[in-house]
């Protein structure tokens, strides 16, 4: 019988010598186990994270996972794990996963060694060649694709960062293994996981209280498509008496057959007291602001000089050239005089015109119409001719825009336009439609991006859309009836409510981590 477990005498050689009894056979090696493998998180005390992993039989367990698609359970890499400081540590955040190991075996435990590797499933249209930050790895991104992890007296491994790949739906299953003296694999391999890229941000609303306003719903599930989790916080509500000057409109003096009441008007005059709604919280560290509004309006400047002779008074409408068709004249103007110039005269007399004589009635037939009303002391236009003269201030107006985490977005019940400005607003907030030159490695050139030239204020997307004339462009001409959600213009009946093939992977690859 081989007695190799006994000590040798002091006159025998141990190390690969023949047991006695045994005549030429040697000693077996030690066996050694993989018996744990687990998530952990380090706050204080180290602890395990069930979920993925299981629990252990030598260490607490600090958290449990929850946040799942399917299968798998979702690391939002674009939110740092210490948001709400180390004690309150978030395993499912950040680009890592922190995991250890425990052997069990015949003899020392210290010094052994476990191996780590991971098995990937790509996401839909993972570019070729992603290598350095944007890979993953263990240790950093871009690293290695294996660890070889020294244990401790207990049979610990240290913990190891696996770091996820940047790009949205990657699956990652961890899987370990003890190796025995000759650094071969030994005992069984045991696995954690699967793990998949996925991002994480939130929005508020901020509205008028008399302005209900619905979940952007077809937004969420555009995000949710590119793997990021869309969520709300607490809205914000704000009445006409605590709003700037210029905030409320009757309906029907800026939009065509609009009611007789009030209606919220947002825009370039009055935005920043709408900025200042927003809630930060360090929770939340990704939040956007939908300041939703009814119209959005920018002071546009001032319109060309109109001469016009008027033949009664208050005279005809007068149709005042603003060059181009988002354009309205208001009153109030949105800031300052809405008189630029103007001025009447007659045969022999003259003078001015000021606001109070520019008439803007429900019924006129479109939003660069008015009428003047002649003061006291100047003649009857119907006796003789009177010439009037005017510059009119004016603005222009769209359905939203953004300036970092605030943006804003007109809702007046039309919920897939609704949708896709929000939806459009938040995309730029994180890139899209990326320029050349500020793509994602290893990305190439948006196939379909465009800038003003050929439409809109910014970088956009043209899938499925078509070139038209429009003289009011550089370029002269001007897409047109665009399917993706980075379309330049609201296209309520073709707006397809998602990213397009060829926005997706860009987005998937974007970092997310703040809104620009």
């Amino acid at each position: 019988m081989c007695d190799c477990a006994k000590p040798p005498k002091p006159s025998e050689s141990s190390a690969g010598a023949s047991a006695p009894g045994c005549a030429s056979q040697t000693c077996p090696a030690k066996k050694i186990d993989l018996v744990e493998f687990v998530e952990v998180v380090a706050r204080s005390p180290l602890g395990t994270v069930e979920g993925a992993g299981k629990t252990s039989s030598k260490l607490k367990n600090t958290t449990t996972r929850s946040d799942k698609n399917g299968g798998e359970y979702k690391q939002f890499i674009n939110i740092d794990k210490d948001i709400e400081g180390a004690p309150k540590r978030h395993p499912e955040y950040a680009r890592y996963v922190d995991v250890r190991a425990r052997i069990e075996g015949d003899g020392a435990l210290a010094g052994k060694q476990v191996k780590f590797r991971y098995e990937l499933t790509a996401g839909k249209d993972r570019p070729a060649g992603l290598a350095g930050s944007t890979k993953e790895g263990f240790g950093a991104a871009g690293s290695s694709d294996t660890h070889i992890g020294g244990t401790d007296e207990e049979g610990w491994t240290d913990t190891v960062a696996f770091y996820l790949s940047q790009y949205a739906g990657d699956k990652f299953k961890l899987f370990a293994q003890a190796l025995d003296d000759a650094g071969k694999p030994t005992g069984a391999e045991k696995q954690i996981g699967s793990y998949e890229v996925w991002r994480k941000f939130w929005y508020q609303i901020t509205r008028a209280t008399t302005h209900a306003v619905p979940a952007p719903s077809k937004s969420i599930t555009a995000y949710n498509k590119v793997f990021a989790d869309m969520l709300a916080t607490d809205e914000v509500t704000f009445t006409k008496a605590s709003s700037p000057a210029n905030t409320f409109y009757p309906g029907w003096m800026v939009r065509k057959g609009g009611a007789d009441s009030d209606e919220s008007v947002i825009g370039g005059h009055n935005r920043e007291e709408f900025y200042k709604k927003f809630k930060a919280e360090a929770d939340k560290p990704v939040k956007g602001h939908l300041i939703i509004c009814q119209h959005q309006w920018d002071p546009a400047g001032e319109s060309d000089l109109h001469t016009v002779e008027v033949k009664k008074n208050p005279s005809d409408e007068i149709t005042i050239d603003l060059k181009a068709g988002n354009a309205g004249i208001i009153k109030p103007a949105l800031t300052g005089d809405l008189v630029v110039l103007g001025t009447w005269s007659g045969t022999g007399s003259n003078g001015n015109l000021s606001a109070d004589n520019i008439l803007i009635e429900k019924a006129r037939g479109g939003l660069n119409r008015i009428k003047v009303s002649l003061p006291a002391g100047a003649p009857d236009p119907t006796k003789q001719k009177v010439i009037v003269k005017l510059k009119l201030a004016y603005g222009k107006f769209y359905a939203g825009e953004s300036n970092q985490h605030n943006m804003l977005i007109v809702y007046r019940g039309e919920e897939a336009n609704y949708n896709q400005v929000v939806s459009h607003e938040f995309g730029h907030g994180f890139g899209q439609t990326p320029r050349p030159g500020s793509e994602t490695a290893p990305l190439a050139k948006h196939a379909k991006q465009y800038d003003n030239a050929y439409g809109g204020v910014g970088s956009h997307c043209s899938t499925d859309a078509s070139l038209v004339d429009d003289t009011s462009t550089s370029s002269k001409k001007r897409y047109t009836n665009g399917t993706c959600i980075m379309f330049h213009q609201v296209n309520p009946s073709g707006c397809k409510q998602v990213f397009c093939a060829v926005c997706e992977p860009h987005l998937k690859l974007r970092d997310m981590s703040s809104l620009t």
